[in-house]
């Protein structure tokens, strides 16, 4: 009998509610849908952007690059022609490659100008300001006719109270006015909005504090976006475990925080979706810890005028680990159940699903340590089923790759439409593979469940990343947050 599970989430980090309300008519009215869901050149395929934080660039070790495989009706990057390598030694880009600056570490898509293009946002965390060592910053590479072109450097509003800025990104629309802000972490406890309707020039229409997580601590490491109320106006979830609701008013975000961490255990991701198509973001966490890992997830509900609260306390909570959706393969004490998360209607029939990502599971009759794999899980009415599970590793038949032992398959995964056909595909980056390198793993959605006919693998060769060093192919996916805080080399 199939195991049920009752999930509203929102693919790509912005809900498209399909029910009557404020968020309908929000969405309806936008200018720039195709930007929104990162068409870089407008010819209606989303692309598919990839850092690779840790790349050498020009003989200098660790200054980062993003990649980006323009999307076709055959998927994203079909020839090395619709593949483009991105760094701040590219025309265009502000800025020098430097040692240890990490360029894309953080990467987030959205049309902040609202001319119709996607933009991409990217940090570059350790990145020197004058004297200031790793300050960090946050640029935006223009979207255009012809792929990414030009870019913004945004002010860092508290350059002196923290550093690694843009360390964690995130962009939504905050304040449901239809124009789309952005997020931005650092090291301090607090992160900063950039108002939409940002100019080419970089100048923003408003920048504000985020939240304050001094009252329990921790700094800014991981940023998500999502509607939970379908009132339009996007909320940001702080480092898995915290969710600011949206005031409608962009400088009212933050205030009275929800808490929605479980136990004392940190998270690995977040992602929202919405699994049974009620219109709600479902906020669902990758964490740490049970056997081997565990995701859980807490459905998003109305909000009405009178009652504007939102907490944790007043919806149902669900726990779950690889044994309760009979995931083939052990829950080993190391796995990372959970650590790589993506939400997206894979098969067309508007219900979004789920994929969960174990990069340390063993394969191969557990022959093979850290290998990883995939476990893809479909939506329905009721929500979340185990019917017509799905769970794919490099052995698979029709996967390129192999098994490989520290591969980490799964590492970080995003659902988005690379071929224009309606149906999300997924993108598995395994950040281990061939020692760090980094490669990423395209699969096709159909009509019926995700498909192994024309998959694809794109590597740092791929991209012509010069084949020195760990450049981590796939560390951040089109806007995903890094899974786990990463430490920044003192260089920079």
């Amino acid at each position: 009998m199939a195991t049920a599970v009752v999930v509203a989430a929102l693919a790509g980090g912005l809900l498209v509610p399909t029910v009557a309300g404020s968020a309908v008519a929000a969405t309806a009215d936008r200018a720039s849908v195709s930007g929104r869901y990162g068409d870089f050149n407008g010819d209606g395929h989303v692309d598919l952007a990839a850092s690779a934080p840790d790349a050498t660039v020009d003989g200098t070790a660790g200054a980062g690059a993003v990649t980006v495989a323009y999307g076709s009706a055959d998927g994203a990057g079909v020839t090395q022609a619709e593949r483009v390598t991105i760094s701040q030694n590219s025309k265009g880009v502000g800025g020098q490659a430097e040692a240890g600056d990490h360029f894309g570490f953080s990467v987030a898509i959205a049309d902040f100008n609202d001319d119709g293009f996607a933009d991409l946002a990217t940090g570059t965390p350790g990145e020197d300001v004058g004297d200031d060592q790793d300050a960090g910053i946050v640029q935006i590479l223009w979207g255009s006719p012809t792929g990414l072109s030009g870019s913004a450097r945004l002010a860092d509003p508290t350059s002196t109270d923290q550093d690694a800025h843009g360390r964690t990104l995130a962009a939504g629309d905050f304040n449901g006015d239809g124009k789309d802000d952005l997020a931005a972490g650092n090291t301090s406890a607090q992160a900063w909005l950039y108002a939409g309707g940002i100019t080419k020039e970089g100048a923003d229409s408003g920048t504000y504090p985020l939240g304050n997580l001094n009252s329990w601590g921790g700094e800014v490491v991981a940023l998500t976006a999502g509607d939970v109320t379908g009132d339009g106006a996007d909320d940001l979830l702080f480092n898995h475990s915290q969710l600011y609701r949206s005031g409608g008013d962009a400088s009212t975000l933050g205030l009275d925080p929800t808490p929605l961490q479980v136990g004392s255990r940190g998270g690995y991701s977040s992602v929202f979706g919405d699994f049974d198509n009620d219109g709600y973001g479902d906020i669902v966490l990758g964490r740490e810890g049970g056997n081997g890992g565990e995701i859980t997830y807490v459905p998003g509900r109305p909000v009405s005028q009178t009652d504007p609260t939102w907490t944790v306390d007043d919806v149902e909570r669900y726990t779950l680990t690889q044994d309760d959706f009979d995931t083939p393969g052990d829950g080993d004490l190391y796995d990372r159940y959970g650590a790589g998360l993506a939400a997206g209607d894979i098969d067309g029939d508007g219900y979004d699903d789920l994929a969960v990502g174990d990069p340390n599971e063993d394969t191969d009759t557990d022959t093979v340590a850290d290998a990883g794999h995939v476990t893809v899980m479909y939506g329905g009415s009721i929500g979340l089923t185990t019917t017509d599970r799905q769970v794919f590793d490099q052995g698979t038949d029709g996967v390129p790759g192999d098994n490989e032992a520290g591969d980490g398959f799964g590492s970080r995964l995003l659902l988005s439409d690379l071929n224009g056909d309606g149906r999300k595909d997924l993108t598995v980056a395994a950040l281990g593979e061939d020692d760090g390198s980094g490669a990423l793993t395209t699969l096709l959605g159909s009509d019926t469940t995700l498909t192994v006919t024309g998959a694809r693998s794109l590597t740092p060769a791929s991209y012509l990343l010069p084949p020195t060093g760990q450049p981590h192919l796939g560390s951040s996916l089109q806007g995903h947050p890094p899974i786990t805080p990463q430490p920044l080399p003192d260089v920079g």
